[in-house]
């Protein structure tokens, strides 16, 4: 059994030892600046002996002695088993991607000179300053750096340029802040060369990609920041997550000396220096000043430590609640920056006033500290609040009804019973003692517990004296508190099932949601309105005033009259304007009263006949062979159970093609990557022969008595590089299938402004606008060319309308559509977009048009179509009714 185990083993590891030559063969400057990194400080270390490696690094003092020669070789030599490991990982990570697309000789070439312009880059400052005096700068400029990162992260930043849009903002958001933090709470050599490389690397990359790239795209190079809902939350939470893991850097490091790590004190407690205890409390001390330091002493400990950490952990956990769009992540992260900031305030203040010799964990003087360190307390946690209030809109998943008052409950509750434990076990273990605290003194020795210590460090409690079990009991019940908010929070921050009106509201939907925007109704955003009985509802949201619907009502036919008369007198009755919007000739017929304006086309498909035979399907047709010869194949999943490799590739299709349009995400009835994630919703994907991701469409489900009826197409996405015909395959295929299925119809969505060419009979002016207004629009958005994709299916066309009561609320229902579906455009955006428009014959940031192209909602200008080539993404209008 021996023998074919060890020939099986050596078998695996010739293998392994095969595949990693060919990667370095393939990626032969990263194999051996690995290789040379590895083995150069073990090799001079047996050499030259222990002290050798250290006379290849970097440094003021090493330029000083004539070493220039270091210059070169730091970048060869890493201190410490750890830190080689991290460097190795970091260098694959950096560079791999970089030398596949650069090839090995200009990469070698970069390195060299970016190891060349990173340490002299970030050294020259450190000499100037290191001459002023100044605290940080002085121990700069007796420190040395050694390690190949400032080199690495300088060409990362210089190639970041050429990269897609998403990959580009992520690469150098997520480098750039992880390396802020290092630079101001680690604040080592090494963290100034390594953040100084990639700040030069990538503004050199910025100022080449605009100089070679056409002076009418070059704008496209500066305006790639536009991200999509998810993507934003996603980089707010990063951000909140790493203002809160920065001071634990600064704590762990073994020697900070960054502009912020004195924020290290107020998350984790340290001990006064044993020194300072035995001067101050040792014969001839001041007994005020010792009754001070054992105070601060209290302070210590493993408890004390864990509730110093607590808060940080709390901030994750809201993080992770950011990022999935929970407003209560969102009030809580608040409450809790705020707090922070008035808290660090309060240090800041009393610091300012306490004499320094009464500041011995600081072992600095107030008046020594430069202004960026004594601040910090209060910019960090002020700056992520300043983050959170700007991006308020940017949480819009609330909890279930009375999650609220639930969370609230719990942790009132829990905290109530953790400090009622606290008092009466005072209580009891100091009862034998004539001077023992009463419930008064415990309490006011209270928010020394429950405050992270690190706050306190500086500030002489007013405390009770406790020992032994008292003491035990006293420092772990800061701990117990945090702990019960830590847990109520993720109870409330997590996935929540549908409750409430939602719950209702969606089994409507599965018995009477036959309309192609029924299941629109379900999604985020809206409030609902039910007729007395709750057999019917209408989905709504109030605008600036405007009561703006969701299609149509979603209930019994027989209902339907009734329902939006009853709503429109309802909506009217509070003082808003009712605005029944993309809704059909049944809920138009119902309002006779009511003016109306046609605002899109739906396209609509009958699959009860459908084959793709004669001459009018050719291009679908053509579409299906070219995919049979070329091994492409469809298919179907669904999003919350897809693998995550192929949930990866479709978020970066999605991402990077918002990322390159330079136009904000749109919402209201434009759904995004976050409306997949319903159960019901289906995604038919187009792989490659290969099994890479090619494009993907998304079908929402209409529903009569729980049975699907029709399918509309809402979300649409092809990768770079797709052949032609993805689109065509992926509708085709998904009409086929429902036709299998017993399905009635597809609907194709609708094209916003497709409007017929005459006069309509009850609004000539204002359809004449909107035919003016898509004239204008078309080089932008395209509208005509949506349509005349959507004629190859030869689809039955619907009008869809807007009713509303009088003209005088036309703008502010202008003003309410708009905002519905662009609630976070900027103020560039919007003169962009206003360019874009004065120049009706040039398609800024686009590609000469190959064939589709996409369009926004009805009446609300924002995210601008894209030409589908082969190397762009397409996000269709599907859901733009």
């Amino acid at each position: 059994m021996t023998g074919p185990a060890t020939a099986a083993s050596s078998g695996r590891c010739a293998a392994t030892v095969v595949r990693l030559a060919a990667a370095a063969r393939r990626c032969p400057v990263t194999a051996g600046l690995l290789v040379a990194m590895l083995t150069t400080g073990p090799l001079v270390t047996a050499l030259a002996g222990s002290t050798a490696p250290a006379a290849l690094s970097t440094g003021v003092g090493a330029l000083s002695a004539g070493r220039w020669y270091t210059v070169l070789t730091s970048g060869l030599v890493v201190p410490g088993r750890l830190a080689a490991g991290l460097a190795a990982v970091a260098v694959l990570a950096l560079l791999v991607p970089v030398e596949r697309r650069w090839g090995s000789r200009r990469l070698a070439l970069c390195l060299v000179a970016a190891q060349v312009v990173a340490t002299a880059a970030g050294l020259g400052p450190v000499a100037l300053l290191g001459t002023t005096g100044h605290r940080w700068a002085h121990l700069l400029a007796g420190a040395s750096a050694a390690g190949p990162l400032p080199a690495a992260l300088t060409v990362a930043g210089l190639a970041s340029a050429g990269w897609s849009p998403l990959w580009r903002r992520r690469v150098r958001l997520g480098l750039g802040v992880v390396l802020t933090l290092l630079l101001l709470y680690s604040g080592q050599l090494g963290d100034v060369l390594r953040w100084t490389g990639f700040g030069i690397g990538v503004a050199t990359g910025a100022v080449l990609a605009a100089r070679r790239r056409p002076v009418p795209a070059r704008a496209a190079v500066l305006e790639h920041g536009v991200v999509s809902r998810r993507e934003s939350r996603a980089l707010i939470a990063l951000l909140v997550a790493a203002t809160a893991v920065g001071p634990l850097v600064a704590a762990l490091s073994r020697t900070p000396d960054g502009p912020w790590s004195v924020v290290s004190h107020l998350f984790v407690s340290g001990r006064p220096p044993a020194e300072v205890l035995r001067a101050v409390c040792g014969p001839g001390g001041d007994a005020a000043d010792c009754q001070a330091l054992q105070d601060r002493l209290r302070l210590t400990g493993f408890g004390p430590a864990l509730a110093s950490v607590l808060p940080v952990l709390l901030q994750l956990v809201l993080a992770e609640g950011l990022r999935r769009g929970r407003r209560a992540a969102w009030v809580g992260a608040v409450v809790l920056t705020g707090t922070l900031t008035a808290v660090g305030a309060v240090v800041v203040a009393l610091v300012l006033h306490v004499p320094g010799e009464q500041l011995p964990l600081l072992a600095v003087r107030p008046g020594s500290l430069p202004t960026m360190s004594l601040w910090a307390p209060v910019v960090a946690p002020g700056l992520v609040l300043g983050l959170l209030l700007v991006t308020r809109s940017r949480f819009e998943v609330r909890a279930a009804p009375g999650a609220g008052r639930q969370w609230a409950a719990l942790a009132v509750g829990g905290i109530t019973v953790v400090v009622a434990a606290y008092l009466a076990a005072g209580l009891v273990l100091t009862s034998g003692h004539p001077a023992g605290p009463g419930a008064g003194r415990l309490l006011l020795d209270l928010p020394a517990r429950l405050v992270p210590p690190g706050y306190l460090g500086e500030v002489v409690p007013r405390g009770a004296r406790l020992h032994g079990v008292a003491r035990l009991l006293a420092d772990w019940t800061g701990v117990a508190c945090w702990a019960v908010l830590m847990v109520t929070a993720w109870r409330v921050v997590r996935p929540a099932a549908p409750a409430g009106d939602l719950v209702r509201a969606r089994d409507l939907v599965r018995r009477y949601g036959d309309g192609a925007l029924s299941f629109m109704t379900t999604w985020t955003g809206n409030r609902y309105w039910f007729t007395a009985g709750r057999r019917s509802m209408v989905a709504y949201r109030v605008v600036g005033g405007v009561a703006l619907t969701t299609g149509d009502p979603v209930g019994p036919a027989e209902e339907t009259a009734t329902t939006v008369r009853q709503f429109t007198a309802w909506c009217s009755g509070r003082g808003w304007a009712p605005c029944w919007y993309s809704v059909t000739d049944a809920v138009a017929e119902a309002l006779p009263g009511m003016r109306r304006v046609q605002v899109a086309t739906e396209t609509w498909l009958p699959l009860g006949q459908l084959a793709f035979v004669g001459r009018k399907w050719q291009d679908v047709r053509t579409a299906l062979n070219r995919a049979a010869r070329e091994g492409t194949t469809t298919q179907w999943v669904h999003w919350h159970s897809a693998p995550l490799a192929l949930r990866e590739q479709l978020t970066l299709a999605s991402e990077a093609w918002l990322a390159g349009k330079g136009l904000p995400e749109m919402g209201f009835t434009l759904g995004g990557l976050d409306e997949l994630t319903d159960p019901a919703v289906r995604c038919l994907v187009a792989l490659d022969a290969d099994g890479a991701v090619l494009g993907l469409t998304s079908w929402l489900p209409a529903r009569r008595q729980d049975t699907p009826v029709g399918w509309t197409l809402d979300l649409m996405r092809r990768t770079p590089g797709c052949p032609p015909g993805i689109v065509e395959l992926l509708i085709a295929t998904a009409a086929l299938t429902f036709q299998e299925e017993g399905a009635l119809f597809v609907s194709l969505s609708g094209a916003p402004l497709a409007l017929p060419g005459g006069p309509i009979a009850d609004v000539d002016a204002l359809a004449r606008l909107l035919q003016a207004a898509s004239r204008a629009m078309e080089p932008v958005y395209g509208f005509r060319s949506l349509m005349a994709f959507k004629a190859k299916f030869s689809p039955q066309l619907r009008p869809l309308w807007l009713l509303y009561t009088a003209p005088t609320d036309l703008p502010r229902i202008a003003a309410a559509v708009s905002h519905a579906y662009l609630p976070h455009v900027s103020v560039r955006q919007a003169v962009r977009l206003a360019r874009a428009l004065a120049r009706p014959h040039a398609r800024p940031h686009a590609r000469p048009r190959t064939g589709l192209h996409t369009g926004p909602a009805p009446g609300a200008p924002g995210a601008g179509p894209t030409t589908v080539g082969r190397d762009t993404p397409l996000r269709t209008s599907a859901s733009t009714r």
